[in-house]
C-alpha cells in the first residue's frame, strides 16, 4: 500500500474534493469489467456459427436471436456511459505525473464512449430492429426492401468495429506512461501496455478476417483488458478511500 500512501500524502490538499469521484470511478471500472465478460459471451454465442457473409444472412441470424443481440449491444452502451466518470478521474489522478498524456488518454477514452454509443452500437441496434421486420415480413418485396435498408449498416459495421476496438486501447496506452510513476504501480502499467497493444492489433481483425494472429488478438483483448481493468479499479477505489481517511484524520494516514 506504500505507493498509495505516498500519492495520498502529496495530493491530499489538491485531490481531497475529488475523493468521492475516485472511489465511485473505481467501482464503475469494476462493474465495466464484469459487464465486459457478459458482452463477450453474448457476442461469441451470437456469432458461434461464424460472421454472416451478406446482409440477408445477417438479418436472418439476428432475427433468430433478437433478444441476445439487443441485450449485448445495449450493454455496450451502458458500459460507454459508465466509463465517463472513470475517464475524468483518471485524468485527475494522472495529471501530476504527465498532464499531456493523461489528458490525451482521457480524451480518447471519452471519444471512444461517444463514438461507440453514437455510431457502432446504434447501428447494431438498428440492424436488430430491421431483423425484427425481416422476420415478420411475408411479401418477398418487403423483405428485399429491408435487406436494402440493412446493407449499408452491415457493410459499415466491420469498419465501425475497427474504430471502436482501437480508440479505447490507444487512450489506455497513453495512461500507462504516467501510471508508471503513480500509485497504480509499475506492474499494472506494464501489463496495461501489453494488453492494450493486443487491443490495438485486434482492431484490424474485422477487416482481415483471414488472419489467425489478429483473430487471436480479438479473442483475447476484451477479456485481457477487462482483467487489467479490475486491478485498475481496485487501486483507484483504494486511493479514494485512503484519501478520505487521510483528510478525515486531519492529515494522518490511518
Amino acid at each position: 500500500m506504500g505507493n498509495i500512501d505516498k500519492d495520498v500524502s502529496t495530493a491530499a490538499t489538491v485531490d481531497r474534493e475529488w475523493r468521492g469521484l475516485y472511489s465511485l470511478s473505481g467501482i464503475l471500472v469494476l462493474l465495466i469489467a464484469v459487464l465486459s465478460f457478459v458482452v463477450v459471451w453474448g457476442a461469441r454465442t451470437l456469432y458461434s456459427s461464424g460472421y454472416p457473409s451478406d446482409a440477408t444472412s445477417y438479418l436472418q441470424l439476428i432475427s433468430q436471436h433478437q433478444g441476445l443481440a439487443a441485450t449485448t449491444w445495449s450493454l455496450w452502451i451502458v458500459m460507454d456511459f459508465l466509463s465517463i466518470a472513470p475517464a475524468i478521474a483518471m485524468y485527475l489522478v494522472l495529471r501530476k505525473h504527465n498532464r499531456i498524456l493523461a489528458l490525451l488518454g482521457s480524451a480518447f477514452s471519452l471519444f471512444f464512449a461517444v463514438y461507440d454509443f453514437g455510431v457502432t452500437e446504434l447501428n447494431s441496434l438498428t440492424l436488430v430492429s430491421l431483423s425484427n421486420g425481416f422476420a415478420n415480413a411475408a411479401p418477398q418485396a418487403l423483405r428485399a426492401s429491408l435487406v436494402a435498408a440493412a446493407t449499408y449498416g452491415y457493410y459499415s459495421l466491420p469498419l465501425q468495429t475497427v474504430l471502436s476496438f482501437a480508440i479505447g486501447p490507444i487512450g489506455y496506452l497513453m495512461w500507462c506512461v504516467p501510471m508508471l510513476k503513480s500509485f497504480f504501480g509499475r506492474w499494472i502499467a506494464i501489463s496495461g501496455f501489453i494488453v492494450n497493444i493486443i487491443g490495438v492489433a485486434a482492431a484490424a481483425a474485422p477487416v482481415v478476417p483471414s488472419s489467425f494472429i489478429l483473430g487471436l488478438c480479438q479473442f483475447i483483448c476484451v477479456r485481457a483488458i477487462a482483467l487489467w481493468s479490475i486491478f485498475v479499479g481496485v487501486q483507484l477505489y483504494r486511493y479514494g478511500r485512503r484519501l478520505s481517511a487521510y483528510t478525515d484524520g486531519a492529515g494522518s494516514l490511518r
